[in-house]
């Protein structure tokens, strides 16, 4: 590494005569209690496959069918849940139009056809229908799926679920028709149902919140297969299915469909468990409804996504879904961050008997905190207070917010009874990076280079924290925010750039239907200035400093806008470049082209020294 800084670390550094995972045993805290004032209730380290034993025990109890399950185990017998490469399983699903409705319990308002006929799939797209699928017709923001029945039938839908009556009488394939009151409301029963409940059968960690997810399922992962266990997760940056072997992510939380499907396919190569990122638009539109979770986990939250909720009230209920799932206190647990403001809102959910385990940076009462802890620019190290012992943990995850991730993870693994602080401890250093989250690009250059998906304003906000906390000469920030999105978060990101760095460069991130232009007057208006303030000069003239001395500059491309950054980098400065992290595209009008923040800041680096001199 060609560039180095000086750390500013708490005056404690964190014990030499620490092993790796070197444990610590403390006194209980007899009388240490909640946030609602609850005695505190150790959990029994009865280990992570005897919870999940509870938990699938349960299964059997319920719903699921008897001869999948015994099915399902079959299949595993040989690998016993424990990770092996060798194979993957492609499960095969089919079963009648009736059996499928009587199963899920929906009841028709009329039925038209064949109840008899054979159903090998089921889809709400009408693009990615295969021969023998049924098609449930929902209606969405953009099209309704009612218009499409020539289409999925000459792609060989075999029936057709309704909320409208339609005429299938010229259809050559589709046998039947069922009328329903709400498709939307159906579709979740159906997948879980052909699929055979999946989640049932494992245990599943759900989390959710503002900031932090991503990186805290990958934590959760690792954590997993440090105990040879296998798990599967679906997210921001992919879903992970089988081992490392992934597929690209098209939302954070899959459609009501489509995470049926995938569990399944975790459940039939052996996963004992699953990960999900929880978003709030997917609570709220019900992508989750069928999803048994056993552990909801809270992260944080700030002000977003009110393009789709309206009012913050609105957002933290939708949040608050998972929670309200929590209602057996043998097979679930609740985790939560009690230093956010919100925490009392969501232990609050749900059965207050159901076990929960806390966690927080500042709040000393919560059950996982740091003792201490270390930043720099390649490693994080935190020495964590747990009710069953304290764990020194050596990350390359970097700042003070992936700390609260780091505590988030420990906290599931005391909620599930990790067999011991070491496998929680070798699982989270196990994950170096999680990919556009505090990516560091180096190139061999003489500064620092981020990448990073901060796209909130509190996001942005403790990124740059940490970057300041680790002292560089300049903080170069590139930032763009979205368009169709909040329009209020616009100035406030702006402003906190200004505010935290000596220079900012504003750019475009996914214009969509908007001009990026507007998106940019819109930011603008945090600092008191306008989009003609900026037209009014050309490329290479002056740009009149802000009132606290930091420049600000405007590029509506944002490769220009990266490139420039770069070429402005001096030795002990920090670049970083905000908004879009692991993304690898670019969204303007109607066309979605490949872009990659990283790959830009790498090839401008490679040319460092001919744009510097281009100036």
């Amino acid at each position: 590494m060609a560039f180095s800084f000086t750390l500013l670390s708490p005056p404690t550094l964190l014990s030499p005569h620490y092993n790796q995972f070197s444990l610590k045993t403390r006194h209980p805290h007899h009388h240490r209690r909640h946030l609602l004032g609850e005695p505190f209730r150790r959990l029994p380290a009865i280990g992570v496959e005897k919870f999940q034993q509870i938990h699938c025990q349960a299964a059997r109890d319920s719903k699921v069918q008897e001869e999948d399950f015994r099915k399902n185990e079959s299949d595993l017998e040989e690998s016993n849940g424990k990770i092996n490469e060798d194979r993957f399983v492609e499960p095969k699903f089919k079963m009648s139009l009736a059996e499928l409705l009587d199963d899920s319990k929906v009841v028709p308002l009329s039925v038209y056809g064949d109840l008899g006929v054979q159903i090998t799939g089921i889809q709400h797209d009408s693009t990615v229908i295969s021969a023998g699928d049924l098609f449930v017709c929902c209606v969405g923001s953009r099209t309704d799926g009612h218009l499409y029945i020539n289409e999925v039938d000459k792609r060989g839908a075999v029936a057709v679920i309704a909320s409208k009556e339609i005429n299938i009488g010229d259809t050559l394939r589709c046998k039947a028709l069922v009328i329903v009151e709400d498709t939307d409301l159906v579709l979740p029963l159906l997948a879980a149902s052909f699929y055979r409940y999946p989640s049932k059968n494992m245990a599943v960690i759900g989390i959710t919140g503002t900031n932090g997810k991503t990186t805290t399922s990958y934590l959760i992962k690792g954590m997993y297969e440090a105990m040879g266990l296998r798990i599967g997760l679906l997210g921001t940056v992919a879903y992970y299915v089988y081992g490392d072997n992934k597929l690209e992510s098209s939302y954070t939380t899959p459609d009501a469909v489509l995470v049926q499907n995938l569990m399944a396919k975790m459940l039939h190569n052996g996963s004992k468990a699953v990960v999900m990122e929880v978003s709030s638009q997917g609570l709220a539109v019900g992508r989750c409804n069928m999803v048994d979770f056993n552990v909801a986990v809270f992260t944080n939250l700030t002000r977003d996504h009110l393009d789709f909720h309206v009012t913050e009230e609105e957002y933290r209920k939708a949040k608050a879904k998972l929670f309200q799932m929590m209602v057996d206190p043998e097979r679930h647990r609740k985790v939560v961050n009690i230093d956010d403001p919100n925490a009392h809102f969501f232990i609050a959910q749900g059965n207050p008997d159901v076990p929960l385990v806390t966690f927080a940076m500042d709040n000393k009462n919560a059950d996982v905190h740091p003792l201490e802890f270390e930043l720099s620019l390649f490693e994080t190290q935190v020495l964590v207070n747990t009710p069953r012992g304290v764990l020194k943990i050596s990350s390359g995850l970097l700042g003070r917010h992936n700390i609260y991730n780091i505590l988030a993870a420990v906290a599931v693994g005391i909620a599930v009874g990790a067999d011991s602080l070491e496998d929680i401890g070798r699982g989270i250093e196990k994950v170096d990076a999680v990919p556009g989250r505090c990516e560091v690009i180096d190139e061999g250059q003489a500064f620092g280079v981020i990448v990073d998906y901060a796209h909130t304003p509190d996001a942005v906000y403790r990124l740059l924290d940490f970057v300041r906390e680790l002292a560089p000469k300049r903080i170069i920030t590139v930032l763009g925010c979205g368009g169709d999105r909040d329009q209020w978060k616009r100035p406030t990101m702006a402003k906190i750039s200004t505010d935290k760095s000596e220079v900012t460069i504003l750019t475009s991130d996914n214009p969509r239907s908007e001009d990026p232009l507007d998106i940019l007057d819109d930011m603008l208006a945090g600092v008191g200035r306008t989009m003609q303030d900026y037209l009014k000069y050309e490329e290479n003239d002056y740009y009149p400093p802000l009132p606290n001395g930091h420049q600000l500059f405007v590029h509506s491309t944002r490769r220009v806008a990266i490139r420039s950054a770069v070429a402005m980098g001096k030795e002990g400065d920090m670049i970083v470049v905000a908004g879009k992290g692991h993304e690898t595209y670019l969204i303007q009008g109607d066309k979605k082209e490949f872009f990659d923040d990283r790959e830009e800041c790498r090839d401008a680096l490679k040319y460092v020294n001919v744009l510097s001199q281009a100036g």
